[in-house]
């Protein structure tokens, strides 16, 4: 696939930043002396035990018999030839019928999917459809009358909100693992493969581990958040260690690549067909631009539709249909949730002229469907 380059060269690093809390000794006559003096240890006590624990019991109770426990035959072929093996993994029932929503990866290249319910009944599951870039799959198991969990969006999340995750952690028998955090960070996004980007993700310290992909994240009213996903594990480039980072997608797309699943057996995303970053404001600054956020045209992909467009290498992207467009994740949740292949937008770009003026325009750009 040719690409045509622009002039801009952008480094995307992910960065984990450990931070260091020091301690400071007030001297005598600063304000925040006397505060500290004044706070007995009684009172620090009492305040101590009013704090007010969430019941997670309860919560857990009340939802568990809608979470699964899902083991998938598999078959790959890698240069040896087929090779046979077996994964797990959980996912949610979120309608009577049974369907169930779990990660694509659990059920990747499966010839047989096992989904063993709360209370120990197992039933063959078939896959109604999946897709690749969002990591998101809905099989369905046979009968009706299932105990469900809704896919829909009450929460207003919040960083610092309580959430519990419960799972199939390491395939343990005698029923799910049940663990609680809070919600560390919105919106992040998470590269999993060379072509593929997990975006507006939920971070979590709620631990995660193998085998709780694809069970639900939930907030304490029982409302599933997320779909636990991801969790990242391993040591920093500097040797630190990196602990209590796990990565679910938000309802908000849980529900989107659901709906469209059962409808059509798979997700179709919208497509402009250009590689985007966003505009580094210090660069910005260097360059004497008068915009300081944006996204940035670095390469446009030769038959797409940006290709067909007036678009050039180069560009920044200020808005989408008057909609400011600051960064690449609000361009890509833009994309994803507010507009569908075939449909036709208007870009408002700040351009830099080989002449080095610079303009503003408004270009039209008719969407594909991302391959």
């Amino acid at each position: 696939m040719k690409i045509k380059h622009t002039f801009f060269s952008y480094t995307a690093v992910i960065l984990l930043t450990l931070s260091v809390v020091t301690g400071c000794t007030l001297q005598e006559g600063e304000s925040g002396a006397s505060q500290v003096s004044n706070v007995s240890i009684e009172e620090q006590s009492e305040k101590t035990q009013n704090i007010q624990f969430p019941n997670i019991a309860d919560t857990v109770e009340s939802v568990r018999s809608s979470v699964v426990s899902i083991v998938s035959d598999t078959v790959s072929r890698d240069r040896f030839g087929l090779r046979q093996g077996e994964g797990s993994g959980s996912g949610v029932i979120f309608d009577s019928s049974g369907l169930i929503l779990t990660n694509n990866h659990v059920i990747k290249d499966s010839t047989k999917i096992t989904v063993t319910l709360d209370d120990g009944t197992q039933k063959e599951a078939s896959i109604i459809g999946y897709d690749i870039l969002s990591d998101l799959a809905v099989i369905q198991i046979p009968g009706e009358n299932y105990p469900y969990i809704p896919l829909e969006n009450e929460s207003n999340l919040r960083v610092g909100d309580w959430v519990i995750a419960i799972g199939n952690a390491l395939a343990l028998p005698g029923g799910p693992t049940v663990t609680v955090g809070v919600v560390s960070a919105l919106g992040r996004n998470i590269d999993i493969s060379r072509d593929s980007t997990l975006t507006d993700l939920i971070q979590t310290d709620t631990v995660i581990n193998p085998g709780n992909s694809g069970g639900p994240l939930l907030n304490l009213n029982g409302n599933i958040v997320g779909i636990n996903t991801v969790v990242v594990r391993g040591n920093a480039n500097d040797g630190t260690s990196i602990e209590g980072i796990g990565f679910a997608v938000n309802i908000d797309t849980a529900a989107l690549v659901a709906k469209q699943l059962i409808e059509t057996g798979k997700v179709k995303w919208a497509w402009m067909g250009a590689y985007l970053s966003d505009l580094d404001p210090e660069k910005a600054a260097a360059y004497q631009l008068s915009v300081r956020e944006g996204v940035v045209i670095q390469a446009i992909v030769d038959d797409a539709p940006s290709a067909l467009s007036d678009l050039i290498p180069g560009d920044i992207i200020m808005a989408i249909n008057g909609n400011k467009t600051s960064s690449t994740m609000e361009l890509t949740k833009m994309l994803r949730h507010d507009y569908a292949p075939e449909d036709t937008i208007e870009l408002q770009i700040f351009r830099i002229n080989p002449d080095e003026t610079t303009e503003i325009l408004t270009v039209p750009l008719q969407l594909g469907e991302r391959p």
